[in-house]
Protein backbone atom coordinates (compact mmCIF):
# COMPACT_ATOMS: atom_id res chain seq x y z
CA UNK A 1 0.00 0.00 0.00
CA UNK A 2 1.44 3.24 -1.24
CA UNK A 3 0.91 5.81 1.25
CA UNK A 4 1.88 9.90 0.89
CA UNK A 5 1.95 11.87 3.75
CA UNK A 6 1.10 15.32 3.74
CA UNK A 7 2.15 18.27 5.76
CA UNK A 8 3.05 21.88 5.69
CA UNK A 9 6.37 21.48 8.22
CA UNK A 10 8.72 18.38 8.53
CA UNK A 11 12.30 18.09 9.86
CA UNK A 12 14.45 20.29 9.97
CA UNK A 13 11.61 22.32 11.27
CA UNK A 14 10.86 20.24 14.67
CA UNK A 15 7.61 20.00 16.46
CA UNK A 16 5.39 17.81 18.26
CA UNK A 17 3.20 17.00 14.86
CA UNK A 18 6.59 16.46 12.63
CA UNK A 19 8.48 14.40 15.40
CA UNK A 20 5.48 12.15 15.49
CA UNK A 21 5.25 11.23 11.71
CA UNK A 22 9.13 11.17 11.43
CA UNK A 23 8.49 8.22 13.99
CA UNK A 24 5.61 6.78 12.78
CA UNK A 25 6.99 6.56 9.21
CA UNK A 26 9.33 3.75 9.77
CA UNK A 27 7.04 1.32 11.72
CA UNK A 28 4.39 1.57 8.78
CA UNK A 29 7.42 0.79 6.15
CA UNK A 30 8.50 -2.34 8.46
CA UNK A 31 4.62 -3.41 8.14
CA UNK A 32 4.59 -3.34 4.10
CA UNK A 33 3.85 0.23 3.41
CA UNK A 34 5.70 2.86 0.82
CA UNK A 35 5.52 6.09 2.51
CA UNK A 36 6.42 9.39 0.77
CA UNK A 37 6.11 12.71 2.27
CA UNK A 38 5.75 16.13 0.65
CA UNK A 39 5.71 19.06 2.80
CA UNK A 40 6.95 22.95 2.25
CA UNK A 41 10.20 24.10 1.41
CA UNK A 42 10.38 26.78 3.81
CA UNK A 43 14.12 28.18 2.75
CA UNK A 44 16.65 27.71 0.27
CA UNK A 45 19.07 26.02 2.17
CA UNK A 46 16.56 22.67 2.80
CA UNK A 47 17.14 20.11 -0.20
CA UNK A 48 14.16 19.99 -2.28
CA UNK A 49 14.13 15.85 -2.39
CA UNK A 50 15.89 13.63 0.83
CA UNK A 51 15.90 10.47 1.95
CA UNK A 52 14.96 10.38 6.20
CA UNK A 53 14.93 7.13 8.33
CA UNK A 54 14.51 5.26 5.08
CA UNK A 55 11.68 7.94 3.55
CA UNK A 56 11.40 9.70 0.66
CA UNK A 57 11.09 13.41 1.40
CA UNK A 58 9.78 15.96 -0.87
CA UNK A 59 9.86 19.85 -0.06
CA UNK A 60 7.64 22.15 -2.42
CA UNK A 61 6.83 26.04 -3.05
CA UNK A 62 8.89 28.62 -2.89
CA UNK A 63 11.41 29.96 0.30
CA UNK A 64 9.97 32.35 2.53
CA UNK A 65 7.18 33.06 4.79
CA UNK A 66 5.39 35.44 2.60
CA UNK A 67 1.77 35.78 1.11
CA UNK A 68 3.28 35.00 -2.32
CA UNK A 69 5.27 31.95 -0.72
CA UNK A 70 2.37 30.77 0.51
CA UNK A 71 0.53 30.94 -2.09
CA UNK A 72 2.91 29.09 -4.32
CA UNK A 73 2.87 26.24 -1.53
CA UNK A 74 -0.68 25.32 -2.01
CA UNK A 75 -0.66 25.85 -5.86
CA UNK A 76 2.86 23.60 -5.88
CA UNK A 77 1.01 21.09 -3.48
CA UNK A 78 -2.03 20.72 -5.54
CA UNK A 79 -0.07 19.91 -8.71
CA UNK A 80 1.54 17.74 -6.65
CA UNK A 81 -0.77 15.53 -5.09
CA UNK A 82 -2.35 15.11 -8.54
CA UNK A 83 0.65 13.60 -9.82
CA UNK A 84 1.60 11.38 -7.27
CA UNK A 85 -2.10 10.16 -7.75
CA UNK A 86 -0.73 7.57 -10.24
CA UNK A 87 1.24 5.62 -7.74
CA UNK A 88 -0.82 6.54 -4.15
CA UNK A 89 -3.09 4.58 -2.69
CA UNK A 90 -3.86 7.33 0.81
CA UNK A 91 -3.46 10.92 1.32
CA UNK A 92 -2.58 11.67 4.17
CA UNK A 93 -2.65 14.79 5.97
CA UNK A 94 -1.27 15.85 9.59
CA UNK A 95 -2.26 18.90 11.39
CA UNK A 96 -3.57 21.63 9.39
CA UNK A 97 -7.73 21.30 8.63
CA UNK A 98 -6.66 22.75 5.26
CA UNK A 99 -4.17 20.37 4.02
CA UNK A 100 -7.02 17.88 5.10
CA UNK A 101 -9.43 19.56 2.80
CA UNK A 102 -6.48 19.96 -0.03
CA UNK A 103 -6.57 16.25 0.27
CA UNK A 104 -9.94 15.56 0.04
CA UNK A 105 -10.44 17.52 -2.86
CA UNK A 106 -7.55 15.96 -4.40
CA UNK A 107 -8.98 12.03 -3.95
CA UNK A 108 -12.27 12.99 -5.15
CA UNK A 109 -10.66 14.08 -8.15
CA UNK A 110 -8.08 10.94 -8.64
CA UNK A 111 -10.76 8.76 -6.98
CA UNK A 112 -7.99 7.69 -4.35
CA UNK A 113 -8.81 7.77 -0.47
CA UNK A 114 -7.68 10.41 2.15
CA UNK A 115 -7.24 10.57 5.98
CA UNK A 116 -7.08 13.75 7.32
CA UNK A 117 -5.35 13.56 11.32
CA UNK A 118 -5.96 16.91 13.19
CA UNK A 119 -3.24 17.99 15.22
CA UNK A 120 -5.05 20.00 18.39
CA UNK A 121 -8.78 21.91 18.31
CA UNK A 122 -9.52 25.38 17.67
CA UNK A 123 -8.42 25.29 13.68
CA UNK A 124 -12.19 24.59 12.60
CA UNK A 125 -13.84 27.50 14.33
CA UNK A 126 -11.37 30.20 12.89
CA UNK A 127 -11.94 28.20 9.31
CA UNK A 128 -15.52 29.22 9.71
CA UNK A 129 -14.94 32.93 9.77
CA UNK A 130 -13.79 33.39 6.24
CA UNK A 131 -14.94 32.10 2.37
CA UNK A 132 -11.90 30.29 1.71
CA UNK A 133 -11.90 28.45 5.07
CA UNK A 134 -15.19 27.71 4.93
CA UNK A 135 -14.70 26.17 1.28
CA UNK A 136 -12.10 24.29 3.31
CA UNK A 137 -13.96 22.70 5.81
CA UNK A 138 -16.47 21.76 3.25
CA UNK A 139 -14.45 19.54 1.29
CA UNK A 140 -12.65 18.50 4.66
CA UNK A 141 -15.89 16.69 5.77
CA UNK A 142 -15.97 14.53 2.71
CA UNK A 143 -12.60 12.89 3.64
CA UNK A 144 -12.12 9.25 3.52
CA UNK A 145 -11.43 8.81 7.54
CA UNK A 146 -10.65 11.84 9.86
CA UNK A 147 -8.57 11.32 13.15
CA UNK A 148 -9.71 12.99 15.83
CA UNK A 149 -7.49 12.49 19.26
CA UNK A 150 -9.71 14.99 21.68
CA UNK A 151 -13.51 15.48 22.63
CA UNK A 152 -12.74 18.92 21.93
CA UNK A 153 -11.79 17.71 18.36
CA UNK A 154 -15.16 15.62 18.41
CA UNK A 155 -17.32 18.07 19.57
CA UNK A 156 -15.95 20.59 16.59
CA UNK A 157 -16.17 18.32 13.87
CA UNK A 158 -19.55 17.90 15.10
CA UNK A 159 -20.74 21.72 14.83
CA UNK A 160 -19.70 21.22 10.98
CA UNK A 161 -22.23 18.22 10.79
CA UNK A 162 -19.63 16.29 10.46
CA UNK A 163 -20.72 11.95 10.03
CA UNK A 164 -19.19 10.22 12.58
CA UNK A 165 -18.87 7.02 10.24
CA UNK A 166 -16.04 8.84 9.12
CA UNK A 167 -14.34 10.06 12.56
CA UNK A 168 -11.50 7.73 13.99
CA UNK A 169 -9.38 7.49 17.31
CA UNK A 170 -5.86 6.95 17.18
CA UNK A 171 -3.80 8.39 19.40
CA UNK A 172 -0.45 9.43 18.88
CA UNK A 173 2.25 6.82 19.65
CA UNK A 174 5.86 6.87 21.43
CA UNK A 175 8.96 5.03 21.33
CA UNK A 176 9.51 3.65 25.24
CA UNK A 177 12.34 1.46 24.17
CA UNK A 178 14.27 4.98 23.02
CA UNK A 179 12.65 6.70 26.11
CA UNK A 180 13.41 5.34 29.40
CA UNK A 181 14.84 6.21 33.03
CA UNK A 182 18.37 6.44 33.27
CA UNK A 183 20.36 5.14 35.78
CA UNK A 184 21.94 7.76 39.10
CA UNK A 185 25.36 6.87 37.54
CA UNK A 186 24.46 7.92 34.36
CA UNK A 187 22.65 11.23 35.45
CA UNK A 188 25.32 12.58 37.86
CA UNK A 189 27.95 12.07 34.93
CA UNK A 190 25.29 14.36 32.45
CA UNK A 191 25.56 16.41 34.96
CA UNK A 192 29.24 17.04 35.39
CA UNK A 193 29.61 17.10 31.63
CA UNK A 194 27.26 19.78 30.92
CA UNK A 195 28.75 21.68 33.69
CA UNK A 196 25.05 21.74 35.95
CA UNK A 197 24.68 21.21 39.98
CA UNK A 198 25.44 17.92 41.06
CA UNK A 199 22.46 18.40 43.65
CA UNK A 200 19.74 21.04 41.89
CA UNK A 201 16.67 19.72 40.54
CA UNK A 202 16.34 20.15 36.99
CA UNK A 203 13.36 21.49 35.06
CA UNK A 204 12.80 20.45 31.84
CA UNK A 205 10.61 22.75 29.24
CA UNK A 206 11.13 21.01 25.30
CA UNK A 207 8.83 21.99 22.39
CA UNK A 208 9.01 24.60 19.61
CA UNK A 209 9.51 27.97 21.51
CA UNK A 210 6.04 29.65 19.60
CA UNK A 211 3.48 30.96 21.70
CA UNK A 212 1.10 28.33 21.81
CA UNK A 213 3.10 26.24 23.71
CA UNK A 214 3.17 28.30 26.86
CA UNK A 215 7.36 29.38 27.61
CA UNK A 216 5.59 32.63 28.28
CA UNK A 217 3.74 31.35 31.49
CA UNK A 218 6.83 28.92 32.51
CA UNK A 219 9.14 32.15 32.47
CA UNK A 220 6.67 34.51 34.26
CA UNK A 221 6.26 31.64 37.09
CA UNK A 222 10.07 31.20 37.38
CA UNK A 223 10.81 33.99 39.82
CA UNK A 224 8.75 32.44 42.70
CA UNK A 225 10.06 28.88 42.03
CA UNK A 226 13.75 29.66 42.25
CA UNK A 227 13.05 32.31 44.83
CA UNK A 228 11.37 29.31 47.03
CA UNK A 229 13.98 27.24 45.79
CA UNK A 230 17.33 28.22 44.65
CA UNK A 231 18.42 25.09 43.84
CA UNK A 232 16.06 24.81 41.51
CA UNK A 233 17.39 24.98 37.49
CA UNK A 234 15.54 25.29 34.23
CA UNK A 235 16.46 23.83 30.99
CA UNK A 236 14.66 25.09 27.80
CA UNK A 237 14.97 22.71 24.94
CA UNK A 238 13.87 23.94 21.56
CA UNK A 239 13.39 26.50 19.22
CA UNK A 240 11.49 29.38 17.08
CA UNK A 241 13.79 29.46 14.43
CA UNK A 242 11.84 29.41 11.26
CA UNK A 243 8.45 30.13 12.99
CA UNK A 244 5.94 33.09 12.60
CA UNK A 245 5.34 33.10 16.17
CA UNK A 246 8.11 32.27 18.01
CA UNK A 247 9.16 33.93 21.44
CA UNK A 248 12.41 32.79 21.57
CA UNK A 249 13.89 36.29 21.53
CA UNK A 250 11.64 37.83 23.75
CA UNK A 251 11.75 35.02 26.54
CA UNK A 252 15.89 35.45 26.38
CA UNK A 253 15.67 39.40 26.80
CA UNK A 254 12.71 38.77 29.30
CA UNK A 255 15.43 36.34 31.31
CA UNK A 256 18.07 39.27 31.44
CA UNK A 257 15.97 42.13 32.24
CA UNK A 258 14.19 40.09 34.71
CA UNK A 259 17.86 38.85 36.10
CA UNK A 260 15.82 35.85 36.70
CA UNK A 261 18.75 32.98 37.81
CA UNK A 262 19.34 29.21 36.61
CA UNK A 263 17.71 29.31 33.38
CA UNK A 264 19.74 27.42 30.29
CA UNK A 265 18.70 27.58 26.81
CA UNK A 266 20.07 24.16 24.78
CA UNK A 267 18.37 24.96 21.40
CA UNK A 268 16.89 22.37 19.08
CA UNK A 269 18.03 18.49 19.42
CA UNK A 270 17.14 15.55 17.25
CA UNK A 271 17.75 13.43 20.74
CA UNK A 272 15.19 14.31 23.03
CA UNK A 273 16.01 11.53 25.00
CA UNK A 274 19.63 12.67 26.27
CA UNK A 275 17.40 15.48 28.41
CA UNK A 276 14.71 13.55 29.48
CA UNK A 277 16.21 10.57 30.59
CA UNK A 278 18.76 13.05 32.76
CA UNK A 279 16.65 15.39 35.06
CA UNK A 280 14.34 15.45 37.48
CA UNK A 281 10.53 16.41 35.96
CA UNK A 282 8.85 18.43 32.66
CA UNK A 283 6.67 21.18 32.79
CA UNK A 284 4.09 21.63 30.37
CA UNK A 285 2.31 24.76 29.58
CA UNK A 286 0.49 24.38 26.58
CA UNK A 287 -2.32 26.60 25.37
CA UNK A 288 -3.86 24.08 23.00
CA UNK A 289 -2.88 20.84 21.97
CA UNK A 290 -3.91 17.69 20.13
CA UNK A 291 -1.86 14.36 21.60
CA UNK A 292 1.40 15.80 22.71
CA UNK A 293 4.40 14.18 21.97
CA UNK A 294 6.85 16.00 24.53
CA UNK A 295 4.77 15.14 27.21
CA UNK A 296 4.51 11.01 26.04
CA UNK A 297 7.91 11.28 25.62
CA UNK A 298 8.64 12.85 29.23
CA UNK A 299 6.06 10.39 30.64
CA UNK A 300 7.53 7.38 29.11
CA UNK A 301 10.90 8.99 30.55
CA UNK A 302 9.38 7.82 33.82
CA UNK A 303 9.34 11.71 34.80
CA UNK A 304 6.73 13.50 36.80
CA UNK A 305 5.09 15.98 34.95
CA UNK A 306 3.41 19.12 35.82
CA UNK A 307 0.84 20.61 32.67
CA UNK A 308 -1.74 22.57 31.67
CA UNK A 309 -5.13 21.66 32.30
CA UNK A 310 -6.17 21.36 28.28
CA UNK A 311 -7.92 19.07 26.24
CA UNK A 312 -5.43 16.72 24.73
CA UNK A 313 -3.01 16.99 27.66
CA UNK A 314 -6.54 15.67 29.95
CA UNK A 315 -6.81 12.55 27.78
CA UNK A 316 -2.84 11.87 29.27
CA UNK A 317 -2.82 12.58 32.41
CA UNK A 318 -5.39 11.82 35.54
CA UNK A 319 -4.26 14.40 37.53
CA UNK A 320 -2.72 13.35 40.71
CA UNK A 321 -2.58 9.96 39.11
CA UNK A 322 0.43 9.73 36.67
CA UNK A 323 0.84 13.74 36.34
CA UNK A 324 -0.35 17.16 37.85
CA UNK A 325 -2.81 19.22 36.30
CA UNK A 326 -2.76 23.37 36.91
CA UNK A 327 -4.98 25.82 35.32
CA UNK A 328 -4.26 26.85 31.94
CA UNK A 329 -2.60 30.45 31.69
CA UNK A 330 -2.28 30.54 35.64
CA UNK A 331 1.59 31.58 35.90
CA UNK A 332 0.61 31.29 40.05
CA UNK A 333 -0.96 28.27 39.86
CA UNK A 334 1.92 26.46 38.14
CA UNK A 335 4.31 27.88 40.42
CA UNK A 336 2.55 26.55 43.46
CA UNK A 337 2.48 22.84 41.46
CA UNK A 338 6.12 23.00 40.59
CA UNK A 339 7.13 24.55 44.29
CA UNK A 340 5.08 21.53 45.53
CA UNK A 341 6.64 18.56 43.91
CA UNK A 342 10.30 20.05 44.29
CA UNK A 343 9.80 19.25 48.02
CA UNK A 344 7.88 15.89 47.70
CA UNK A 345 10.14 13.26 46.72
CA UNK A 346 8.09 10.24 47.35
CA UNK A 347 5.07 12.28 44.79
CA UNK A 348 7.79 12.71 41.81
CA UNK A 349 8.66 9.12 42.46
CA UNK A 350 4.88 7.75 42.48
CA UNK A 351 3.99 10.16 39.32
CA UNK A 352 6.87 9.53 37.63
CA UNK A 353 6.34 5.35 37.76
CA UNK A 354 2.57 5.79 37.28
CA UNK A 355 3.46 7.72 33.85
CA UNK A 356 6.26 5.15 32.26
CA UNK A 357 3.56 2.37 33.02
CA UNK A 358 0.69 4.07 31.16
CA UNK A 359 2.43 5.04 28.43
CA UNK A 360 4.10 1.23 28.01
CA UNK A 361 0.27 -0.11 28.77
CA UNK A 362 -1.27 2.11 25.98
CA UNK A 363 0.66 3.57 23.35
CA UNK A 364 3.31 1.92 22.20
CA UNK A 365 4.23 2.60 18.42
CA UNK A 366 3.75 -0.87 17.52
CA UNK A 367 0.10 -0.66 18.78
CA UNK A 368 -0.02 2.76 17.23
CA UNK A 369 1.10 2.09 13.89
CA UNK A 370 -0.81 -1.48 13.73
CA UNK A 371 -3.99 0.29 14.16
CA UNK A 372 -2.92 2.64 10.86
CA UNK A 373 -2.92 -0.62 9.30
CA UNK A 374 -5.95 -1.61 9.73
CA UNK A 375 -7.33 1.94 8.84
CA UNK A 376 -5.40 1.67 5.32
CA UNK A 377 -6.83 -1.52 4.71
CA UNK A 378 -10.49 -1.02 5.53
CA UNK A 379 -10.56 2.36 3.44
CA UNK A 380 -8.54 -0.01 0.50
CA UNK A 381 -11.34 -2.68 0.55
CA UNK A 382 -14.24 -0.09 0.45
Amino acid sequence: MNILMVTERYIPIWGGAENQLRQLAPYLVKRGCRVEIVTRRWHKEMPSQELISGVMVYRIGFPGTSLFAKVVFISSLFLFMFKAGSRIDIYHSHGAVNMGGLCALIQLLRKKKNVAKIASAGRIPRLLSTVPGRFSLCMFKHSSAIISMTREIDQELQSIKTSKSVIYSIPNGVDCRRFHPSSSAERQEWRVNNKLPSESLLLLFSSRLVFGKGLDILIDAWARIVHSVPEAFLLIVGSGANQPDSVEEEMRQKIVIEKLKNVRFLGETQTPEDFLSMVDFFIFPSRKEGFPNALMEAMASRLPCIASKIGGVEAIITDNENGLLFESENSDDLANKCIGLIQDREKREYLGGNARRHMLTYYSFEAISEKYIGLYKSLGSS
